[in-house]
């Protein structure tokens, strides 16, 4: 008779154990979960904030960075935002919101220029000689 009052007992222990290991993990769970809302929500006030200070054609080409060259983007997201910027990002959207947008945006030339900056890509100008071949400025001006 005691054994069964002993199993029963056991039994009811081992279940409290696993409702406590369940909550813990559900918790945890639910922590992931509100860090990942709030990762996501910061990454959608920073695309508010670029998509008011980029001028629609540089937001576009830097949207199309982003699919295309997620490591490009990625310089080129860190060139724009600083870590000021993800810390006030609340206060420039309040700003953006009261001033109903930014006076000057950044123009697709300055896109442009950080990618290239970021590809190692120096400018060159090319000049068609008069036999017809091409060759960069530097190059036609120095002969």
């Amino acid at each position: 008779m005691m054994d069964d009052h002993n199993d029963e007992s056991e039994q009811h222990e081992l279940e409290k154990l696993r409702l406590k290991k369940m909550k813990a993990l559900m918790d945890t769970q639910k922590r992931q979960q509100a860090t990942r809302e709030r990762v996501v929500s910061i990454n959608d006030k920073i695309i508010y904030v670029l998509r008011a200070v980029l001028d629609p054609e540089a937001f576009s080409y830097l949207e199309k960075i982003r699919s295309n060259e997620p490591m490009i983007y990625q310089a080129i997201f860190n060139e724009l935002v600083s870590p000021d910027v993800i810390n006030n990002i609340d206060y420039l959207i309040a700003i953006i919101n009261r001033q109903g947008g930014v006076p000057r945006k950044i123009p697709l030339d300055a896109i442009i220029y950080l990618e290239r900056k970021i590809k190692g890509i120096k400018g060159k100008i090319q000049v068609k000689k008069g036999d017809g071949e091409m060759m960069d400025l530097g190059s036609f001006l120095t002969k």
